[in-house]
């Protein structure tokens, strides 16, 4: 670079450091220039004219609010200077950094130049912008910060006063009016096209105001300018200030306006939030574009949390929201529906998920007049379900309304002619009622009517009643599996240990069966067992077995040496489900890594009747955990219908013999022959046998004579936590040891 014509000030020492970086950053330079946020200069060197500068600076207008942009000027033929404005984050500008190239035949692209060279830049224009903000006079800098504090003050007031609102356009009304009012502009207004939201407000007009007829002049004014505005939103995502819009002989009066985009966390801009003034008024200052931008931002999140994006229809807490208005205004009393698309997953799975998309909001399209009254709430709560509420309508009423739209669903065609999609839907239908929790209680019992509906054939309609029986065990379910969660969150599932006896030679070491308890929330001990079934039929018991698999190795690990010396073994209770599950057994393998419990000393059991329905991969499972020394066995044998085939394809070793069974020993020969089968049928193939349920002690000597290897039930010992038991271990197998000493 040549040497600079204007001199450095000497109160700047930075700028020579400035002037490295630029050069490093972007090349060979011709010039480089400085100005403050008063355009000011800073420090000049190179071939810039320091009063040329000056004069083309401020030809671009940056000293008013409003759009600021990196701009590309020829200063004179084969030089290109680019300025870039330096603003704070209220849009008051800081500086202006500029560098001159020579280049001879002009920038290749001239458009993206000025872009390309902030962006190149970006490293040493913050470190500029952190020098010139701690350069300004601490005057101003704590008054902008007093003003700062005082106006997001104001804002978290009036937000916190927006959590009480009901429903998304109540809130967004408060704002916007609590917005105009104290950027005391004449009418706000913001507009978000996807959701056919457009708010107004316009306060009250003075004389002054009405002489130039304010309310016709500037809604007129938003009505030709808001594609403009909304384009420029979308297109630079940043505040827009006018402070002298039109003239007489625009189409346009003149008016003063400032307008910010509002957009997602994400950055994708979904409308605008925009002032008016009439031309008398004062001007937008950084102030104004400061708070509007705030102001944006919480517009957006209150869109966002009540809108869905795809469909435009309440997310399920808006819904809520809006309900509470009803409730409000004594209207609760009506219907609600809700409607999943049946086979949602199938449509993905051959069609793609853009048609899948393109079929959810076709439905979505369908939730509103003629199908439905005007006044109806309408939401999208998940990916394929939607819930309606319908006031003053009742559950029957309520089903007829479900019957309209389930056969204009019918109608939807999607896709290609010759594979095209077949839409139906599936609808429940339940009174709302006017109580704590109804909304709530009342899309519960909807669901569990669209389960109904679903489970007896899909493109059905089922409504709630309390006397249906499969209605009932589904909210029995929903109610169990509810209590099931809550317990695994809250860690309420307590680990118990059952003594299994051996019977046949009493010289084995026997071993415990574990098995699951609930602490109640009020601190009693209970059986989970109608919880367990709710989640076996909702296909949950995978979870459960992983609580189960976690806690007890993690429990029995510290005791590896006494479970080998001894000999015991520790049998657990899993479900096919669970073992049919790649991820569960994988899972399962790597607790058992960690333990590294004794070869034999686990066993795991399965219902027999559980254990048909995944054959091929419970065999799987059951060859691979082999390899890491775990045995299995088949639970309730003989209640079942195949238990030749398991013992045929699976690699069991033991198999407990059914209580229904075993209580009838011995009163019924009956049951002493089948008892007597089993155990000749398990010996012959090298099987162990295990007696359940066994509860007095002359069933345990029965039970030896028919040769059954071992027995648990009340006669062998009651259950008791297995935190407690393992202690134990050692002492049990010292009294075993006496014990066979005095028979020898």
């Amino acid at each position: 670079m040549q040497k600079a014509k204007t001199r450095v000030p000497a109160d700047d020492p930075m700028f020579e450091s400035f002037v490295r970086l630029a050069e490093g950053l972007i090349g060979e330079l011709s010039g480089v220039c400085l100005l403050d946020g008063g355009r000011r200069l800073r420090g000049c060197q190179g071939e810039i004219g320091a009063a040329d500068i000056t004069v083309r600076i401020e030809a671009l207008h940056w000293q008013q609010p409003g759009a600021r942009v990196a701009t590309l000027i020829c200063t004179k033929p084969g030089q290109w200077l680019t300025a870039v404005p330096l603003e704070q984050t209220d849009g008051t500008l800081l500086g202006i950094f500029c560098i001159q190239q020579a280049l001879s035949h002009g920038p290749a692209h001239l458009k993206r130049h000025p872009g390309e060279i902030e962006r190149r830049l970006k490293p040493l224009l913050d470190c500029i912008r952190r020098e010139l903000v701690s350069s300004l006079p601490s005057r101003e800098r704590i008054q902008t910060l007093s003003e700062r504090t005082a106006e997001l003050e104001w804002l978290f007031k009036v937000t916190s006063n927006l959590q009480g609102s009901t429903g998304e356009r109540h809130a967004i009304e408060e704002l916007l009016a609590a917005a105009t009012q104290r950027l005391d502009s004449a009418m706000g207004v913001l507009e978000i096209p996807d959701k056919q939201l457009c708010v107004e407000y316009a306060r009250e007009s003075t004389a002054q105001d009405r002489a130039w007829n304010q309310r016709q002049t500037l809604h007129g004014i938003w009505r030709q300018t808001r594609r403009s505005l909304l384009g420029w939103a979308q297109r630079r995502n940043r505040p827009l200030v006018i402070n002298s819009a039109g003239n007489s002989s625009d189409k346009i009066p003149r008016c003063k306006i400032l307008s910010v985009p509002v957009a997602l966390d994400s950055g994708r801009v979904i409308g605008f939030l925009a002032f008016y003034n009439p031309p008398f008024a004062g001007d937008f200052s950084s102030r104004h574009e400061y708070l509007a931008r705030h102001l944006g931002r919480q517009a957006a999140n209150v869109v966002h949390s009540q809108f869905d994006l795809m469909t435009g229809l309440y997310t399920r807490g808006g819904l809520a929201q809006a309900y509470g208005r009803l409730q409000a205004d004594d209207a609760a009393a009506g219907s609600l529906l809700l409607i999943d698309i049946d086979r949602m997953h199938v449509v993905n799975e051959l069609h793609g998920f853009e048609l899948g998309n393109e079929l959810i909001v076709r439905i979505a399209d369908l939730l509103s007049p003629p199908l439905l009254p005007g006044n109806a709430l309408r939401a999208r709560l998940s990916g394929d379900r939607f819930a309606i509420i319908v006031p003053g309508v009742d559950a029957r009423a309520g089903m007829h309304l479900a019957e309209q739209i389930q056969a204009a669903a019918r109608d939807v065609n999607i896709g290609p002619a010759a594979d095209g999609i077949e839409a139906s839907i599936s609808c429940g239908v339940a009174d709302l009622v006017a109580m704590p929790q109804g909304f709530d209680r009342c899309v519960a019992a909807a669901e569990i009517a669209c389960k109904t509906a679903k489970s007896r054939g899909r493109d059905r309609i089922a409504v709630y009643a309390s006397d249906d029986q499969s209605m009932m065990q589904r909210h029995g379910d929903a109610i169990a599996l509810g209590r099931l969660r809550a317990a695994l969150k809250s860690d309420r599932l307590l680990l118990y240990a059952e003594r299994i006896k051996p019977l046949k030679d009493p010289g084995l070491a026997g071993g415990y069966q574990l098995s699951l308890r609930l602490r109640e929330e009020t601190g009693g001990i209970a059986s989970p067992q109608p919880l367990l079934a709710a989640a076996q039929r909702y296909q949950l018991l995978p979870s459960v077995d992983r609580f189960v698999v976690q806690n007890a190795l993690r429990m029995l690990a510290p005791f590896r040496g006494a479970l080998r010396t001894g000999g015991f073994t520790i049998t657990l209770n899993l479900a096919g489900q669970s073992l049919a599950d790649a991820a569960f057994v994988d899972y399962f393998r790597r607790q058992l890594r960690v333990a590294r419990l004794p070869a034999g000393c686990l066993l795991v059991t399965l219902g027999e009747t559980v254990a048909a329905r995944q054959l091929a991969a419970v065999s799987t499972a059951i060859s691979n955990l082999h390899t890491q020394g775990v045995r299995f066995g088949l639970d309730g044998f003989g209640v079942g219908t195949h238990a030749l085939d398991y013992i045929r394809q699976l690699r069991i070793g033991r198999v407990a013999i059914g209580g229904e069974f075993v209580r009838e020993t011995a009163r019924d020969g009956g049951s002493q022959a089948a008892v007597r089968a089993i155990v000749e049928l398990a010996g012959s193939v090298a099987i162990e046998t295990v007696a359940e349920g066994v509860d007095q002690e002359r069933g345990l000597l029965l039970l030896r004579e028919l040769g059954v290897d071992f027995a648990r039930g009340a006669a062998c010992g009651a259950p008791a936590p297995l935190e407690e038991m393992l202690p134990t271990l050692g002492a049990d197998e010292s009294r075993r040891l006496q014990r066979l000493f005095l028979e020898l």
